[in-house]
């Protein structure tokens, strides 16, 4: 009787230690240029990977050259530890997305993989010289990764990185209203290219060395930070951010192109902003340009609420602004050609605007406050009313 209990006993406590020593199984796909993931014979060894109790899976998938299709449903639905492809690879679910769940290391890319269908639950890591491109209803729980010189082209559809962030250190294009978010943080080190497309986080970080250009949208829902540069090219690119937008890099249109920066509160910009002919930047509030940062007229529109020139700061060239103009004691203002300003103009104490080579127009109304204007071959015409004193300074370099 005793010898029974003692095995009974030692067979019930072995059984949870033996419970957390599964088996590691190395699966590899040999289903030819396709199948389903449900058909042992697809698999070597012959056993159709999913994770159990006593079994865990890491799956390995080459197409070998060729084009290599693999379906996926939820019955049951798939979990395993890591899944790596290699070659031409495509994943797909039915006609509606289904779950794949990678459990530790996730979904490794080192060839061209075509995700479709499918809401991932993992990390995702898209390798160097690798491209993955994502449509028709995909969605992943888990940080996406695109290393340098790796390619994620997403098209047609919104997709999100639920719960988790974007690392883009190679490229990312967005097309055919095709939408890539971060839920938390996207964070782009190197170059973002929209085609009718767009990208967000709830907090979007271009980085220094990040580029974003074309038309479409960057959105973020707590700030937008901007380190690097952002053009809009080809059309309208819209900035938007339900918190804030900040500028310590270079936002600007290129000619014919026009960037709409949208959000709740006034943009500070502390480095440059450059307006090109033929389109310009908008700002749905207020613009503050602060010392030592630069706006640069180029025959393109400039469009505010208010604009704000600080002292140290550098505001020049021509072509148009749209809104109050307010410039602050000891900040200057160069115009070096024509240009109309639809809105109100304040000159403050010590302040200088500088006109030469052109018609200055003012729309609305010009409030001097013990500043300087001064025009050198140029001529300032104000159609609203004038209020205040400022010391007025005329030369004329073409006069004998």
């Amino acid at each position: 009787m005793f010898t029974k209990s003692l095995i009974l006993t030692t067979a019930i406590l072995l059984f949870p230690v033996c419970q957390l020593q599964a088996d590691i199984i190395h699966s590899t796909w040999v289903g030819g240029a396709g199948g389903s993931w449900y058909d042992e014979n697809n698999w070597s060894p012959p056993i159709v990977p999913n994770n159990t109790v006593w079994d865990r899976f890491e799956v390995s998938i080459d197409s070998y050259g060729y084009k290599a299709a693999i379906g996926i449903g939820d019955s049951p639905p798939i979990s395993i530890d890591k899944l790596e492809c290699r070659g031409y690879i495509t994943l797909y679910g039915p006609w509606y997305p289904v779950k794949l769940t990678l459990e530790k290391e996730g979904l490794i890319n080192y060839g061209e993989l075509d995700a479709l269908r499918l809401d991932i639950t993992g990390i995702l890591t898209n390798k160097g010289d690798a491209e993955l491109n994502i449509d028709d209803f995909f969605s992943a729980h888990g940080d996406l990764y695109n290393e340098l010189n790796a390619e994620i082209n997403v098209e047609y559809r919104y997709m999100e990185i639920a719960d988790a962030n974007i690392v883009n250190n190679g490229l990312i294009r967005a097309s055919a209203n095709g939408a890539l978010e971060a839920e938390i943080d996207f964070d782009n080190s190197n170059r973002i290219e929209l085609y009718s497309g767009g990208v967000s986080g709830g907090t979007f970080n271009n980085n220094d060395t990040g580029v974003v250009e074309g038309f479409g949208y960057v959105d973020s829902e707590q700030l937008t930070m901007n380190n690097g540069t952002i053009y809009a090219l080809g059309g309208a690119l819209v900035m938007r951010s339900s918190g804030s937008i900040m500028n310590t890099g270079i936002l600007g249109n290129k000619p014919l192109a026009t960037l709409n920066l949208w959000s709740f509160s006034e943009v500070n910009n502390f480095r440059t902003i450059e307006v090109n002919a033929g389109g310009g930047v908008a700002l749905y509030f207020n613009l503050v340009n602060e010392p030592n940062a630069v706006i640069t007229l180029l025959n393109g529109t400039l469009a505010a609420k208010t604009i704000t020139q600080k002292a140290g700061a550098i505001l020049k060239g021509f072509g148009g602004i749209t809104g109050d103009i307010v410039i602050e004691p000891n900040a200057v203002v160069e115009l070096t050609g024509p240009t109309n300003i639809v809105g109100n103009m304040t000159i403050g104490e010590g302040a200088i605007l500088d006109i030469s080579n052109g018609t200055v127009l003012v729309t609305g109304d010009v409030t001097c406050n013990n500043g300087i204007i001064q025009t050198t071959n140029g001529t300032f015409i104000v159609l609203g009313k004038q209020f205040g004193i400022c010391q007025r300074k005329i030369i004329d370099v073409l006069s004998p």
